[in-house]
């Protein structure tokens, strides 16, 4: 876990910004496997790091097609469609936001952070999603 806290700590301190949606980091990091943890801990380099961050996104992502999908089977068409755009501008977002906090000026916790930051963008949708549609 000292491996994990100092990665987090390096992740604040780098500048990394709040997640724009709803959840906040508590309930993020909530999220994460104990798979994840475990890689993260043995962790030894940044491409270590980011195969960790690559598996779990993996496993993250598939919760959230998985909420996607629940949720689009009980909309109406013209939700459907708004829900859909949502989604497509939400990956833009995501993709184009997480890769600006990456540039080799910046070194290899760049790289850390970037993906870092896709796999918490990821994990923030799923949440958003499951409190979708607003009200419910």
């Amino acid at each position: 876990m000292r491996r994990l806290a100092s990665l987090a700590v390096l992740i604040v301190l780098a500048g990394v910004p709040a997640p724009v949606h709803a959840a906040d980091k508590d309930q993020i990091e909530k999220r994460y496997s104990v798979i994840y943890a475990a890689c993260m801990e043995k962790a030894a380099s940044t491409a270590d790091y980011v195969d960790c961050i690559g598996a779990e996104l993996t496993f993250q992502d598939k919760y959230l097609n998985r909420r996607y999908q629940d949720l689009m089977a009980e909309l109406t068409p013209a939700q459907k469609d708004k829900l859909r755009k949502a989604q497509r501008d939400w990956m833009a977002f995501r993709d184009s936001w997480c890769a600006a906090q990456q540039d080799s000026d910046w070194g290899s916790l760049s790289t850390i952070v970037a993906n870092q930051c896709v796999l918490d963008q990821t994990i923030g949708r799923t949440i958003d999603l499951e409190n979708y549609p607003p009200g419910t």
